[in-house]
């Protein structure tokens, strides 16, 4: 499996060929945006491997399970999906097709701008649906922003070169080891020192994030956690780690935040670590 390390290198590397005359801090959103959107896809890839009892098999072969169970059964299939995930991904939008068409020549910055606005329909209606909803509003993911190329063609580009970055990658298995949500965090932490720098926003430190989480995880009694300006919620997570599995059971993580694009960033991470999410 890739290390942490290999992922931070590689989402540097790309980063910094990629983000042209794009705002370090604004490329940020793309490129976490996609790779939420990686791991909401092969969730659901999961899930309904487990639901349909299948063993080892291939990731193409896998999402043509997925596609031909999905022609047969249409909304048993999805329903049973969304009641364990409370959302799914329909195979004509995974991420995989994205991929897919890529290789085939086939790719229009169009099917994605259509799976991210589908997500919406296919989120449960319950208490918790506001966890997923507007996830990827306009203002978090603008792919008609010209900065991502000043043309049609340019966009594409620029898309298709994000998408491969993650394309190999299991989500799923890498936010069961930790290294998904460190080199997450990571990514946060290098493009955020440049963030706000126009709206007269700035980033915790690291260290200094780190001091005070584990000052406020000295209270063993501790129930939630509210930061008023969340920012990308790395404050949270970071307290959140340094409390014990059974303390973060029953832990609500409370923030607030201004900018719209940022809070959608913040309940990715949260959901990255399967944290409760409270505005």
């Amino acid at each position: 499996m890739i290390t942490s390390e290999e992922i931070k290198s590689r989402l540097w590397d790309g980063a910094t060929e990629l983000r042209g005359s794009m705002d370090a801090s604004r490329y940020k959103d793309y490129m976490l945006g996609l790779m939420f959107y990686k791991f909401l896809s092969d969730k659901t890839l999961e899930t309904f491997r487990n639901t349909a009892g299948l063993g080892r098999i291939s990731e193409s072969e896998l999402v043509e399970e997925y596609t031909q169970n999905r022609e047969e059964l249409g909304e048993e299939l999805d329903k049973m999906i969304q009641q364990v995930l409370g959302y799914f991904v329909a195979p004509e939008y995974l991420y995989q097709k994205w991929v897919k068409d890529i290789n085939t020549g086939d790719f229009e910055v169009q099917k994605v701008t259509d799976s991210l606005n589908n997500f919406e329909k296919t989120i449960a209606v319950t208490g918790d649906s506001d966890d997923f909803k507007g996830l990827f509003s306009s203002s978090t993911l603008d792919l008609t922003d010209t900065a991502l190329g000043s043309n049609l063609n340019e966009r594409n580009k620029s898309i298709k070169a994000l998408i491969n970055l993650f394309a190999d990658l299991d989500m799923v298995a890498l936010q069961k080891s930790d290294v998904l949500g460190d080199a997450y965090e990571y990514l946060i932490g290098q493009f955020a020192m440049e963030s706000g720098k126009k709206a007269g926003e700035f980033y915790t430190p690291r260290q200094v994030s780190e001091i005070m989480a584990q000052i406020a995880a000295k209270n063993s009694n501790i129930q939630s956690i509210y930061d008023p300006t969340v920012g990308s919620g790395s404050l949270l997570l970071t307290v959140g780690k340094h409390l014990s599995k059974e303390v973060q059971k029953d832990l609500s993580y409370y923030g607030q935040e201004k900018n719209t694009a940022t809070y959608n960033l913040t309940r990715m991470n949260c959901s990255y670590m399967g944290y409760v999410q409270k505005r």
